[in-house]
């Protein structure tokens, strides 16, 4: 329980929530960028959403979730793949971070069933109104719903690490 919570919650959604926060804030001025229209995320997040969708819908929760991390994991190899954080600030880190913060944005909503109060967090530091349990799959988790310019806040962790005794 503890090797999972420390891979999936505080490794993959917690250090990707951290990393592109406190890159936006030293490359975009704290304030998120929009993502691209085109971006190479886009195709693996709707493959993501129909999949944790339909896991949903047969009651498969721990299925779900395994695809929803799924499109977590690919945003993190793909910000380890562009390294925004050497980059100088301009499009290419625009692009990078906007596309990022999509898939914060579309995680959000299709982890609200299992993780309500995390998913408000993350859509409150990525600076949106609202509630994500207030929004409906597909309809609101097509790619291109963050809409950039918004001020994203870092915050404390969601979810410190937890030691084990060795």
């Amino acid at each position: 329980m503890v090797e999972r919570y420390n891979s999936d919650l505080a490794n993959n959604l917690g250090n990707l929530l951290s990393r592109v926060a406190t890159v936006v804030e030293k490359k975009c001025g704290g304030i998120g960028p929009a993502p691209r229209p085109d971006s190479p995320l886009a195709a693996i997040a709707a493959e993501v959403v129909a999949d944790t969708a339909e896991a949903w819908d047969k009651v498969q929760p721990s299925v779900a979730l395994d695809h929803t991390w799924l499109l977590l994991r690919e945003t993190n190899a793909h910000l380890e793949e562009h390294e925004p954080w050497k980059a100088e600030p301009g499009a290419e880190v625009d692009a990078v971070l906007g596309d990022a913060l999509e898939v914060l944005r579309i995680v959000a909503i299709l982890a609200t069933p299992a993780v309500p109060t995390t998913a408000e967090a993350v859509w409150r530091r990525i600076g949106l109104d609202g509630s994500p349990a207030d929004r409906r799959v597909p309809d609101d988790v097509a790619w291109g719903g963050y809409p950039g310019g918004l001020t994203v806040e870092k915050g404390s962790p969601l979810f410190p690490r937890i030691k084990t005794a060795s």
